[in-house]
């Protein structure tokens, strides 16, 4: 009876449990499609308003157009004469029909009798036009100066409106009526071309509901009216908003749409989308999402019914047992149930091979009888592959071990091999002709499938990171390219001691400017690293009035551009000098001063700094922004992660940009946090310890390259903007640089000639450097030591790696400071040599343009001065002869094959934008872009063509005036 009660309890707990999970799962999936649902309806809602908007500003510029003629007909009409200045006034009239296109007549009535005064266009009489009286009766019931329009008419194969405005040319006189023909085909066209689904709907309305345009068009509709319809009842109400259409007059179609009045015109334009066609994928996916809750319920059921029977099998052969334990004893009986019915197979085996007992279950689990079995050697059942690991398992038994256990392939009778589990214990007490060993199997095929599953994962995973690693390699170089010429030329500036103080600021901030983003492109490199924990922080002192205002002044030229005040205030209290990390801080600041003003759209953004308890500072940035709903508080500081999609719709960004703000304050061990609420702005603070320091001394000498003394470089670069960078950099510290422009010139060079230090770029055409590196480091002689250095925007970890298996002595980061480059000549010169010379003097800018100087339209005259500044004019003239040649080989006529253009513009943009060509530059970025996309190049092209005989006419007129 107990067991009867036991089994009952068991059933009804099984049952419960399914019952509840399906349970659940259906309302879980319930709650999730009506949520779907809700935002699918919004989403159609907000793609028919924006639509109607950009429709009612182009609608509204038409009709501003339409009836600056109206007026501009009536006041040159004279009411009672049309004398000498009616060739004028068709000539003026004419002028303006031709801006707009859609204007096929315009006409002026006597307000009295409706008689035409003036005709121009059309094709049209002096006689009356049929629409006309309508237009006069109007005017009679409402008597005003304001726009009128007329029912559609057909004129020819299409539909046109007449459009009407009452005039009182002198105060007495008898009004003119001013009258033009809109052609309804041009907007029809317009309409025709935007896409809201096949279903979709435009519409443009008199604010009587007359029908005018519509797309899709159907010409018997024209002029059909919808008044007492949904849409006009909305209309009634609001000057604009959204409705849902059960079924639309016009068509019977449901939509969900939006609607919007023109304020200086008796209009109404109308956008909807389809329901059906907006909720399709919606509908899609819920029927996928009951399919599965059905299925999964079906699993779950199908489950309990086995469950359920496999316990009623338990307790019939428990009952079986207890019958047969009168003629058992009680331990054979035990022993007999748990062998026979177990779903492991046992077996009892002797050290002679022989095996007295094999359980039923080898049935069940390899196919075989238990005769069968009992008839098999080892050899026979294992696979050949897993015997010897098996064999020595078991040896291990002797060795004093109590069990041991074994993953193998064993033979399947009928399914050939399939994975088991097998454990061995030794019986220490048999006697002789006993059992020696116990052994159970059980099949194990499901795990080890799922392991290779998880293997594969596993696999797949570290190709994935290895693709990420590949891009983050890829994407710094080409960021950290530019960046050396950016950075390099700062650093050139600044050590030129004639600069005012107002352009030594100017390129501080460009200086920190280009730190700034160079720290943005490492922190992007040290993603894998944070999560790693592999970031290390520097404990450097700093000051951190100066890191604010640097901060603010990266950030402010957005925020004027937006007419958003931008201030930055710090306490009384906060020091002078603090030691951390003033980089990874800024990149924190700088990104929550970009998220300020860029979620803010009117009033400003606040920088505070102060202190929240002794050694450590708080920076809080609060803006007058849109703010946050508290329902979406959770999802900031996530990866990818905005508050919703809408937000990254509107204002774009990844969501990764909070996400390694925290783990920077975290690694730093500190906290940050916000409040914020809807419209009313917010605030993003973070608390770091800091601890006050005394202030370094001379720092302004200790950033200036300790001097050197000079020594033979050999400069391996194959870019020339990069080769003249460099080389001016190094020889203005006194070293005297050979160039070659790849691997294999590099060669030759170290075997003709002795180095101090060979400064290595990686990616070349050609031999790159890394193979370079190899080849040299293979040659006879002293020339296969010469110290070798990666110069170059590949840092990776495994990239450094890299360079050092090939031979490679250190390596200097792209975009290179100055005082790095020093560091390492220093570091690695064959000599390790540092007896101070005499620097050269440093370089002096140009105070004024060169006769022929190019304007501002054509190209860039500071960046254009800069680089003559630097180089000299000879080689600037050089290279402004190779960039004429380039444009002329590239940019001739239009030759149809899409990727030379590519590569041609490509090849352009660096070259260009290096000698002060800045708008060529911006348009040969625009020309690879459009190439790459699919665009159509006609016009680029044609721009193109035009940019570069500008460019060209340019450096003809400054090179015969030098």
């Amino acid at each position: 009876m107990s067991l009867r009660r036991s089994y009952r309890s068991l059933v009804a707990g099984i049952w419960a449990g399914v019952l509840t999970t399906c349970l659940t799962l259906a309302a879980v999936t319930a709650w999730t499609d009506i949520r779907d649902h809700d935002r699918t309806i919004r989403d159609a809602k907000g793609t028919a308003t924006a639509l109607a908007q950009a429709l009612d500003q182009e609608a509204s510029r038409l009709v501003a157009a339409v009836d600056m003629m109206l007026n501009a007909a009536a006041v040159r009409v004279d009411a009672h004469t049309e004398g000498a200045s009616s060739r004028n006034t068709h000539r003026l009239l004419d002028g303006l029909m031709g801006h707009v296109p859609a204007v096929l007549a315009l006409r002026v009535l006597d307000g009295s009798t409706g008689s035409a005064l003036f005709v121009q266009g059309g094709g049209q009489g002096s006689g009356p036009v049929p629409g006309d009286a309508d237009l006069l009766r109007a005017f009679e019931a409402a008597p005003g100066t304001g726009l009128l329009i007329g029912r559609p008419a057909r004129l020819g194969g299409g539909w046109i409106v007449s459009l009407a405005r009452r005039v009182v040319p002198r105060p007495g006189e008898t009004p003119l009526i001013a009258v033009a023909d809109l052609s309804l085909a041009e907007l029809q066209r317009l309409y025709g071309r935007l896409d809201l689904g096949p279903r979709g709907s435009i519409a443009l309305l008199r604010s009587d509901g007359v029908l005018l345009v519509r797309h899709p068009y159907t010409p018997e509709k024209v002029g059909m009216s919808v008044a007492g319809g949904s849409l006009m009842r909305a209309a009634e109400a609001a000057p604009a908003g959204n409705l849902d259409v059960e079924a639309s007059m016009v068509d019977g179609v449901g939509r969900y749409g939006s609607f919007r009045r023109l304020k200086d015109a008796p209009l109404l334009i109308a956008t909807a989308v389809s329901r059906d066609e907006a909720l399709a994928a919606w509908r899609t996916a819920a029927r996928q999402d009951a399919a599965i809750v059905l299925g999964v319920s079906g699993v779950l059921v199908a489950l309990g019914f086995g469950l359920t029977r496999v316990l009623a099998r338990h307790q019939h052969l428990e009952e079986e047992a207890r019958r047969a334990a009168g003629m058992l004893s009680a331990g054979e009986a035990r022993y007999r149930l748990l062998a026979e019915n177990t779903s492991e197979l046992i077996v009892l085996a002797h050290d002679d091979g022989r095996r007295s007992y094999v359980s039923p279950a080898v049935r069940r689990l390899l196919g075989f009888t238990v005769e069968e079995a009992e008839s098999l050697t080892l050899r026979d059942c294992v696979h050949p592959d897993d015997l010897p690991a098996l064999f020595g398992r078991t040896r291990a038994l002797g060795a004093g071990e109590a069990q041991v256990s074994v993953v193998c392939r064993a033979r399947h009778k009928v399914e050939g091999w399939v994975w088991v589990e097998g454990a061995f214990r030794r019986i220490p007490d048999a006697g002789p002709g006993e059992p020696a060993i116990i052994a159970t199997f059980r099949d194990v095929s499901e795990r080890q499938r799922q392991a290779q599953a998880l293997e594969e994962a596993r696999v797949a995973a570290e190709r994935a990171s290895q693709a990420k690693s590949d891009f983050l390699a890829a994407m710094s170089h080409e960021i950290r390219t530019p960046l050396n010429g950016v950075l390099g030329h700062a650093d050139l500036l600044l050590a030129d001691r004639t600069l005012t103080a107002r352009h030594r600021r100017y390129a501080e901030r460009i200086a920190n400017a280009g730190g700034a983003l160079l720290t943005v492109v490492d922190d992007i490199l040290d993603v894998s690293r944070i999560e790693a924990g592999g970031i290390s922080l520097a404990q450097e002192p700093f000051a951190p009035e100066a890191l604010v205002d640097n901060s603010a002044s990266i950030v402010r030229g957005l925020a004027e551009q937006k007419g958003l005040a931008l201030d930055a205030v710090l306490d009384p209290d906060v020091p002078a000098w603090v030691t951390g990390d003033a980089d990874r801080l800024r990149q924190i600041l700088l990104n929550l001063l970009n998220n300020a003003v860029k979620f803010t759209p009117a009033g400003g953004v606040t920088l505070r700094v102060s202190v929240a308890a002794p050694g450590r500072l708080r920076f809080a940035v609060a803006d007058t922004g849109i703010g946050i709903a508290p329902e979406q508080h959770g999802r900031l500081f996530r990866r990818f992660s905005q508050v919703d999609g809408s937000i990254r719709r509107e204002y774009g960004g990844s969501g990764l940009g909070l996400a390694i703000c925290k783990g920077l304050v975290e690694l730093m061990g500190g906290a940050i946090g916000f409040e914020s609420r809807p419209g009313a702005g917010s605030c993003f603070w973070l608390a770091v310890p800091l601890p006050a320091c005394a202030p370094p001394a001379a720092e302004a000498e200790a950033s200036r390259p300790a001097p050197a003394r000079p020594a033979r470089l050999l400069l391996v670069e194959d870019v020339p903007v990069n080769q003249d960078l460099a080389r001016a950099v190094l020889e203005a510290d006194g070293h005297a640089v050979d160039l070659a422009g790849d691997g294999a010139a590099a060669v030759q060079a170290v075997q003709a000639r002795a180095y101090d230090l060979v400064l290595m770029d990686v990616q070349m055409p050609g031999m790159d450097g890394i193979t370079a590196t190899r080849v040299i480091r293979g040659l006879p002689g002293p020339s296969r030591s010469v110290p070798i250095v990666a110069m170059t925007a590949n840092v990776l970890p495994a990239q450094i790696e890299a360079f050092r298996a090939a031979g490679m002595d250190g390596h200097v980061g792209k975009p290179f400071k100055r005082a790095e480059l020093a560091a390492a000549i220093a570091r690695h010169r064959a000599d390790r040599g540092a007896a101070p010379s005499l620097r050269p003097a440093p370089l002096q800018l140009a105070g004024a343009a060169a006769p022929g100087f190019p304007s501002p339209a054509v190209m860039d005259p500071a960046a254009f001065a800069a680089m003559q500044a630097l180089m000299g004019a000879e080689r600037v003239d050089a290279l402004l002869q190779l960039l004429a040649t380039e444009l002329r080989q590239r940019f001739g006529p239009p030759a149809g094959d899409r990727q030379r253009l590519a590569h041609d513009a490509h090849a352009m943009i660096s070259a260009a934008a290096v000698l002060g060509f800045t708008s060529l530059s911006d348009l040969c970025r625009e020309v690879e872009d459009a190439c790459r996309a699919g665009r159509d190049l006609a016009v680029f092209q044609a721009r193109l063509e035009t940019a570069g005989q500008a460019a060209l006419a340019q450096i003809a007129a400054m090179r015969a005036a030098a």
